[in-house]
């Protein structure tokens, strides 16, 4: 798990994918980019706050498909300035390779949800309540039916051609309806599946809607990470992966 900061304040979560590179969200970073030297990731804590390792960033890396106004390819690498430390509590997460059809009954999710109000300012509370919200919070998560997910997609994006790209999960039972674990990990059996998008609709607070998941085993995405990570250009028509031991 990795916690993505500006200065000391929270604005997402992540996953350290290898020595050097974290995946998140891209809607976090989207409006930050003449401000990178502020960010931070804070690794190996279960408390974005203190604890673990802290470190500055080198730059990062927004999929160049990205439109904050959908919620297809919400993913961003940040590079590191240095290859972390290894330990038991700072360990690269392996990404699942091959598209898969979704068949577990569900997901975990680790995160820092963070309270907001419909105008996307943070809620203030008292210090017993901020101290439990800064410690990482672990959901099971259900699959959406693939045909709902779907149908949810083609209103949003009625030209899409990235069905393989997106899955959607079932919200928490008791949670916010427009709150977003944003940057949250994906996974099962240990295999990182995809990032939660930040991307809620207008009406969230009536309907509802899932939570979408950018896959990371979908083409345009491994093969954008794959090259990033290795300084490459990204041609989605001509890319061949040489996949390392953190694919499966």
């Amino acid at each position: 798990m990795a916690a993505i900061l500006k200065k000391s304040k929270f604005i997402s979560a992540g996953a350290l994918i290898d020595e050097s590179w974290v995946l998140t969200g891209a809607d976090s970073l989207f409006l930050i980019r003449e401000s990178s030297r502020m960010i931070r990731v804070r690794l190996g804590s279960v408390n974005y706050r203190k604890g673990g390792f802290v470190t500055a960033i080198k730059f990062f890396v927004i999929h160049p498909h990205f439109d904050d106004s959908k919620p297809l390819f919400d993913v961003a690498l940040i590079k590191l300035p240095n290859p972390v430390k290894l330990t038991p509590n700072i360990n690269p997460i392996r990404l699942q390779k091959k598209p898969r059809n979704v068949a577990a009954t569900h997901f975990i999710v680790t995160s820092w949800p963070i309270m907001m109000n419909r105008n996307q300012t943070t809620i203030h509370r008292d210090p017993i309540h901020l101290n439990k919200h800064r410690i990482l919070t672990v959901s099971h998560l259900h699959p959406t039916d693939p045909e709902q997910c779907m149908e949810e997609l083609d209103m949003l994006v009625p030209d899409h051609n990235n069905t393989r790209a997106i899955m959607c999960l079932d919200p928490f039972i008791g949670s916010d309806p427009c709150q977003r674990e944003i940057g949250a990990p994906v996974v099962l059996n240990g295999i990182l599946w995809g990032i939660i998008s930040s991307w809620k609709s207008e009406d969230c607070d009536v309907e509802g809607g899932p939570s979408f998941v950018t896959l990371v085993s979908a083409v345009d995405v491994s093969t954008w990470i794959h090259s990033t990570m290795h300084a490459k250009k990204w041609n989605k028509k001509h890319v061949i992966i040489d996949y390392e031991d953190n694919y499966i």
